[in-house]
């Protein structure tokens, strides 16, 4: 039976967390490190594996990612982007996709820009996740409209629905703080030597990174976040540094005042593993991304998601040291949210999103990594089928990209939607009703990194609720 003060040390640590997710501003260290806890019970796996979230922030525009282009769906598809400058494409622009189970009468291509993706595509090592969303059971229009089926709480909502994509909790569930990338990282914490390197997040506190024992860490492409005052000296005198070093190491008998003193030590400690065990930048390390050609303004520019996928390999490279055998990552893409000025602004990102994917997926098969690193978009909602001035408004159901070697690529999975207004699917509008729940979607991917059947539904509740054999196949 637990005793009362670790009772009371688990419900600070949840409340930390809580308080994290709000945008209380606190340091970066205090709230991301691993509990020393370890829940699960499987031995510790000889080989490695990860796991690379990259959030598109936003809501990207599903519909303008992955196209149908049959006739019948190409025509519609044009019909209802026509308003909107840029956002119907020409046949010829698209970049075709052949897949290795076909569907019947129908044929599909990428964006324009995505010809990162495309390439990774045909070489077998990516695949198309349809018309995902958040759901709690399998939906239909008419149950929908007969109001017979529990839906997600807010949809459309940017917050709300991040939220039941980060922490699989669209019924609304008490846990909201739990995240099932750190959920995931509980169960499997006894695989890693040293938990404190399971969770990394290059973009700041993320929900999806939060477990009840697992804590992420903060990291950006020069390394680790040093607490200040510690990596230089406080007010240029190291005295100073020296005094808060004695504050934040003596002994305390204040319940925050303890865990404060506990996790500062760890999260010192962590930072200097690290700092030594990442690999460089460049040269005798991970190899600098190059640029990409913006096609707005037709110059080379700095990818910065390509900078985060290179930090993330850095830190793969260093997974020995660090005494790791599974890691969680998320990055981030802002931008997504495209009411207005769309078709540059799409064409932007997509550009940057698949020059990236395609660096990293070099970068993992130059380390000799490429089959044990999968990388998975993630994004707030889709986009609607039908254009304004010169968007789209928030939809529902989107189309998601999963890379990697394990990958059962150069295919699609899921039920590609019927495109038009009106169709089974359609909430109007061209708001797409998921037929691929987030959950199935997340378990196929957990199944992967290692997690028992039993273990996947301990993560995602609904999971169940999509049939005998949720799994979507497209990991090997």
């Amino acid at each position: 039976m637990m005793n009362k003060h670790e009772l009371s040390r688990r419900q600070f640590l949840r409340t930390a967390s809580m308080a994290s997710m709000a945008g209380i501003s606190v340091s970066p260290f205090l709230l991301e490190l691993n509990s020393v806890a370890a829940m699960a019970q499987q031995g510790n796996p000889t080989d490695y594996r990860a796991l690379v979230c990259i959030f598109l922030q936003g809501g990207n525009d599903g519909h303008g990612t992955v196209i149908a282009t049959d006739t019948e769906s190409f025509s519609a598809f044009t019909t209802a982007r026509s308003g909107a400058p840029g956002l119907a494409y020409s046949l010829s622009d698209l970049l075709p996709i052949v897949l290795k189970t076909p569907q019947s009468g129908r044929t599909f291509a990428l964006n324009p820009y995505l010809t990162g993706v495309q390439n990774l595509f045909n070489a077998g090592r990516a695949a198309i996740v349809t018309n995902t969303g958040t759901l709690i059971a399998p939906t239909t229009k008419a149950q929908i409209q007969g109001n017979s089926v529990p839906l997600p709480a807010s949809l459309y909502s940017h917050f709300d629905q991040t939220a039941a994509w980060q922490a699989i909790t669209a019924n609304g569930g008490s846990a909201v703080h739990t995240g099932w990338g750190g959920a995931m990282a509980d169960l499997i914490a006894s695989m890693n030597t040293n938990s404190a390197f399971t969770c990394i997040s290059t973009a700041g506190v993320a929900l999806f990174l939060s477990g009840q024992t697992s804590f992420q860490l903060n990291v950006t492409s020069a390394g680790p976040i040093p607490i200040g005052g510690l990596a230089q000296p406080l007010f240029g005198q190291q005295a100073g540094s020296t005094a808060l070093a004695s504050i934040l190491s003596a002994e305390e008998t204040n319940l925050f005042a303890k865990e404060y003193e506990v996790i500062i030590g760890r999260s010192i400690a962590a930072q200097a593993s690290l700092a030594t065990s990442m690999l460089p930048a460049g040269a005798g390390g991970v190899a600098n991304p190059p640029q990409y050609l913006d096609p707005v303004t037709n110059k080379l520019t700095d990818n910065a998601l390509a900078v985060s996928l290179q930090t993330v390999a850095r830190i793969i490279g260093g997974r020995s040291s660090l005494g790791v055998n599974r890691q969680i990552f998320y990055v981030t893409l802002g931008g997504f949210d495209t009411h207005d000025n769309q078709a540059p602004q799409h064409a932007r990102l997509l550009t940057e999103l698949g020059q990236a994917l395609e660096y990293f997926d070099s970068a993992m098969t130059t380390a000799g990594l490429n089959n044990q690193v999968t990388t998975f978009t993630a994004s707030d909602f889709g986009r609607t089928l039908t254009a304004n001035s010169a968007g789209t408004d928030h939809g529902w159901g989107s189309h998601h990209i999963v890379t990697g070697g394990a990958v059962v690529g150069q295919d699609m999975y899921g039920q590609y939607p019927v495109i038009g207004s009106n169709q089974a699917n359609d909430m109007g509008a061209g708001r797409l009703i998921p037929t691929t729940s987030v959950e199935q979607y997340a378990g196929t991917l957990a199944r992967w990194f290692g997690l028992s059947d039993s273990q996947v539904k301990e993560v995602f509740p609904n999971f169940a609720n999509f049939g005998s054999n949720p799994y979507m196949g497209f990991m090997g």
